[in-house]
Formats: structure tokens, sequence, C-alpha cells
């Protein structure tokens, strides 16, 4: 019982002679230890995309959405996502904010097998080993279609969407022009008509319109010369355009413009 009396006194004689006590307030730096690699983006800070737009659903608001009278794209992914998939995926909803599709995103503990979105998973056939798993459902459907695309790429996200019906008008386009592209890419025995069409409603457009159309019409011709892998071809020059370093940033929405071109004709 003495031992507590004694400490304190000590401590008092400590104060009284002027020594200074070591901070032990912050504690190890583990970082400074070389502990673990700190990745600030992990925990959603500078750098991290924006998730406006996007419905970050639980087990209860998830059967209230999926299956609702909107069409909705679902990420399937562990309760706290990150790194280039997590990247690509979140813009969509600031890209489709007009339209009628949900982007939502639900997680599940990785760790805890009775988390309860787990269930969800598994009604889906989502695997935690396999995730992020990306879902489309449409409209009144539980159903979904499975994206097989490049998990790391936007737009490769939105040509699927626009592939499942989706209505998405993105920066640089038409909406008229994308279901020129549409049209074109459906039945090849008619593209040399659905090129004249455009041709034609591209001569009575002024300005950014009409150099947007003017677009779509120089990929048509293109694809005629080509064939069909000119898109693919096109579209990954074009995206290492977007990344090269070397390219003028006042160039670069140019070249975003013409992606999300491109896209209307691969979806």
């Amino acid at each position: 019982m003495m031992a507590r009396p004694l400490l304190l006194l000590a401590c008092f004689v400590a104060l009284a002679s002027g020594m200074e006590f070591p901070d032990m307030s912050g504690g190890p730096d583990y970082q400074d230890m070389g502990v673990g690699d700190y990745d600030e983006s992990r925990l959603g800070g500078a750098g991290s995309p924006s998730s406006d737009g996007v419905v970050m659903l639980d087990h209860i608001t998830y059967n209230k959405v999926v299956g609702g009278k909107l069409p909705v794209f679902v990420r399937f992914d562990k309760e706290y996502p990150y790194g280039a998939e997590d990247k690509a995926f979140l813009p969509l909803g600031d890209e489709t904010g007009w339209s009628d599709v949900v982007i939502a995103s639900l997680g599940a503990s990785e760790y805890v097998s009775e988390h309860k979105a787990r269930q969800i998973f598994a009604d889906v056939g989502v695997k935690m080993e396999d995730t992020p798993v990306f879902m489309y459902f449409a409209a009144g459907s539980k159903e979904g279609v499975t994206f097989t695309g490049d998990k790391t790429d936007t737009k490769a996200y939105i040509s699927f969407l626009k592939g499942q019906g989706v209505e998405i008008v993105l920066e640089g386009c038409l909406k008229a022009f994308d279901l020129h592209a549409h049209a074109f890419m459906a039945k090849s025995a008619t593209r040399k008509e659905v090129m004249a069409k455009a041709e034609a409603d591209a001569s009575a457009l002024q300005g950014n319109d009409l150099k947007a159309s003017k677009g779509y019409v120089q990929i048509m011709k293109k694809v005629l010369e080509k064939g069909d892998g000119y898109i693919q071809t096109e579209a990954e020059r074009v995206k290492k355009m977007l990344t090269d370093r070397s390219v003028p940033e006042d160039k670069k929405p140019h070249f975003s413009n013409r992606a999300n071109i491109l896209s209307s004709f691969s979806a």
C-alpha cells in the first residue's frame, strides 16, 4: 500500500530538482521505424477521387435499391476499397450524374465471415477473393450482368453501361451522333448509309457541335477503311496520349473528348 505514495513523493522530488521527463504523449513513430508503408489514398486523403454520386449500400439498403425502378451498377468489394480499380470506379458517379442509372457500392468484411453483407455476396455469386466484382442490374431485376472489362479504366465501365442500354452522353459527345455510332456498329451492311446520314446531320451544325460531329464521321470512315479493330487500336493510342507527360495539358481535353466519342462506337 505504500508503493503509490512513495512513487508520488519521488515525482515531486524530481520536479523540485528540475529533472525533465521524456514526452510520451506521441507514442512511437512507426513510420519512422519502417513498420509498414503509409498510403494516404487508402484512407481517402489527398489524391483520392471523389465519390460524388456513388451510393454506399449496406445489407438493408441494397434490397431497397437493387430491383427497384432504376437500373443499378454495383461494386461488390471490401469494406474499405482502394487501388486502381477504386480510382477508376468512383468517377462514374459524376460521369453518369444526369442519367437514370444508379452507381452503387456494397462492402463486406474480409475477416468476419458472419458480416451481413456477405450473404448478399453469396446470393449473387461473388466470392471475397474475387473482389472487386462489378454487376449491372436492370430496373426491376435482381439478376446481375457481370462486367468483364478492364477494371482500371473508367471508360470501359461507361462502354459496358452503354452496351446495357444505359443512355450516357459524355463530355464532347452528341446524343444524336451517339445513336448514329450505335447504328453504324450494329449492322455492317448499312454502314455507308448511316455515315451519309451522319454527314448530312453534321452539315447543319456549328461551332463545337460541328467539330464533335466531324469526329464521329472521321471514325466511321476509318472503320470502313481499316475494319472494326480500328476502334480498339485508336482507343489504346488515345489512352496513351492522355497519360503521356510530353503532351501539353491544353491538348489533353481534345484526346479526352476523342476517347469519349470512341466509347460510343465500342458500346
